[in-house]
């Protein structure tokens, strides 16, 4: 069988860095992707919006890689400053909710959830 390559479309552009992008990476569960730029910025965009969530790290020159780590968990990115660095990503808030809910043996009051950067109550 002969497979033939059929033009593509742009999907979206990520709009937020300020320079050259120099290296991107697709998260593994492929929820979001990172990128690293000239402007010394490590970003984090979903990829059901196409919007920036994050800047996770900026550093004192140009980012020209990232990576993740298997889990999802980290960052690995590389910069012209030098030194390699390891960023921890913001856990799924969702996530980190549902898992407090199934161990707190009481429902948090609206102070205790601000406090913990909930949203209110239903």
């Amino acid at each position: 069988m002969r497979e033939y390559w059929h033009p593509s479309r742009r999907i979206d552009i990520l709009k937020g860095h300020e320079v050259r992008v120099r290296g991107i990476a697709w998260s593994p569960d492929g929820r979001r992707i990172a990128t690293a730029s000239d402007d010394r910025t490590v970003r984090i965009w979903s990829t059901a919006t196409f919007e920036e969530v994050a800047i996770v790290g900026v550093h004192q020159d140009k980012v020209s890689s990232v990576a993740w780590s298997p889990d999802g968990t980290q960052l690995l990115t590389a910069s012209f400053d030098g030194p390699a660095r390891i960023w921890l990503i913001c856990p799924d808030f969702d996530h980190l909710e549902a898992t407090a809910r199934g161990r707190v043996f009481r429902i948090l009051n609206d102070d205790e959830r601000r406090q913990h950067m909930l949203p209110a109550a239903p």
